[in-house]
């Protein structure tokens, strides 16, 4: 199964081709200054046992400013088989929710996908206890702007979506907590999915089978969801509902944090070349250069992004076989996507079964990504990256891959548009920094400077 979580405006930067253009000093492409290491020397962050999360909502959230980070395949999928990969190269971690102010009306939610390309909270009602639905008694579902309404959320990415009620809660993860927020409860019976949303197109996975987890903690560079379609709709009935245009966007949880708020670094242990058939035990950690389990150690590749509110916001320049790409780093995204005329050897999978949209060339194929700042051709580092054969390690069962590319623009978020997507894959083996859209970092690390703003990715 292939997961493609990033919201709908990425989808929009595939109708974008990026004409880059060098800044001062000339045109063309420089040599990179630096280049990251397939194995580099791993951050001295604590890492959890490497023993697959828990079913029973009985999963430890972390603690201080680090979250246990699991690639477990999902085991506890609905419908699914336990201990196989029902949802390969999928990082999933565990939060507590809370009715507001209570301290017994609680549940920690397991396989919550951990997405750095959307933002805010969201939880399917059927992982939710009966104490905890919208509504009375549960958590409070938030008013809409309208008399007599209530708050709802279309969530839409590139081939699905998700609807339900805005409610809020209290929200625990690590040693955080976020008194009254707000998140998105979807799949809740009694509320209809308004035909705006529909029409967006894509299916409907309002499940946990079809979702890929039991909800989904977006951790994008965005402060809050500009981009999801909002509604008030008659709280009597759930329905006749009409766009609300004045809801700020659901909030971006760490951001709500008080402190280690200004971003997260995500790291994964590396994956051989077979893959991993085993749990991938990594961690979340809270905040960037905030303390020292966070700070980017010297060598951290530092790629400024585009913090527009726009198609192309959160994207850097990207160039593969020559030719200069929009890219963004996503973990909710499976592998790499991406196309490369200049290489034959990268033939497509045959077929339209589950390896549609992968290569599968016929011998591994060593790449190497230049990578530079948004608005810029002037190369700040190369990522190393092999494609094989993708039916060669996920044919095996495989639960991680660090070594699987493809090239499917009907329903990858990357490829085939001008668009270069880094998922998951080139997680492996590295510490991957993300500084949230007008937050501020020291800049050793992330660029040089005594202060640095986001959104900036650092990769080590």
């Amino acid at each position: 199964m292939k997961l493609h979580l990033i919201p709908l405006r990425a989808a929009c930067a595939l109708l974008f081709t990026l004409l880059v253009v060098a800044c001062g000093g000339g045109g063309g492409s420089s040599e990179p200054t630096t280049g990251i290491s397939s194995t580099p020397t791993p951050t001295p962050t604590p890492t959890p046992a490497p023993t697959a999360m828990a079913c029973d909502g009985s999963t430890s959230i972390g603690s201080g400013n680090v979250a246990p980070l699991f690639v477990d395949g999902f085991p506890c999928a609905a419908g699914g088989t336990v201990g196989a990969a029902n949802v390969p190269n999928t990082p999933y971690v565990s939060v507590q929710v809370c009715a507001p102010g209570s301290t017994t009306n609680c549940q920690t939610i397991d396989h919550v996908i951990l997405d750095t390309g959307s933002t805010g909270l969201r939880i399917a009602a059927s992982a939710l206890n009966a104490s905890l639905q919208p509504g009375s008694g549960g958590l409070p579902v938030m008013a809409g702007a309208a008399a007599g309404t209530v708050l709802t959320e279309c969530e839409a990415y590139v081939s699905s979506y998700v609807y339900g009620p805005v409610v809020s809660a209290d929200v625990y993860i690590a040693g955080k907590k976020v008194g009254s927020t707000q998140l998105q409860v979807f799949g809740a019976p009694g509320y209809a999915v308004p035909r705006g949303c529909s029409n967006q197109g894509g299916t409907q996975t309002d499940t946990t089978q079809l979702f890929g987890g039991n909800g989904l903690l977006g951790v994008s560079f965005d402060v809050a969801d500009n981009y999801s379609l909002y509604y008030d709709c008659q709280a009597a009935t759930g329905s006749n509902c009409s766009a609300d245009n004045s809801y700020p966007g659901m909030p971006n949880t760490v951001t709500q944090f008080s402190g280690d708020n200004n971003g997260v670094v995500l790291s994964l242990p590396a994956v051989g070349s077979a893959g991993s058939t085993t749990v991938v035990v990594g961690t979340l950690t809270f905040g960037v250069a905030t303390q020292s389990n966070n700070t980017p150690p010297a060598g951290t590749l530092a790629i400024v992004n585009d913090g527009t509110l726009s198609a192309t916001g959160g994207t850097f320049a990207a160039a593969i076989g020559g030719t200069w790409s929009i890219a963004y780093i996503d973990s909710g995204t499976d592998v790499v996507y991406f196309d490369d005329a200049a290489d034959p050897q990268l033939t497509a999978c045959p077929g339209n079964g589950f390896y549609a949209g992968y290569y599968c060339p016929g011998s591994p194929q060593s790449l190497a990504f230049t990578l530079a700042n948004t608005g810029t051709s002037a190369a700040v580092g190369t990522l190393p990256y092999t494609v094989v054969d993708a039916s060669s390690v996920y044919g095996t069962a495989a639960i991680a891959v660090s070594n699987v590319g493809g090239a499917d623009s009907s329903t990858s978020t990357g490829g085939g548009g001008g668009t270069i997507a880094f998922g998951l894959s080139t997680f492996f083996g590295h510490d991957m920094y993300f500084l949230f859209n007008g937050m501020t970092a020291p800049g050793a690390g992330l660029g040089g400077a005594a202060t640095v703003t986001g959104p900036i990715n650092g990769i080590h």
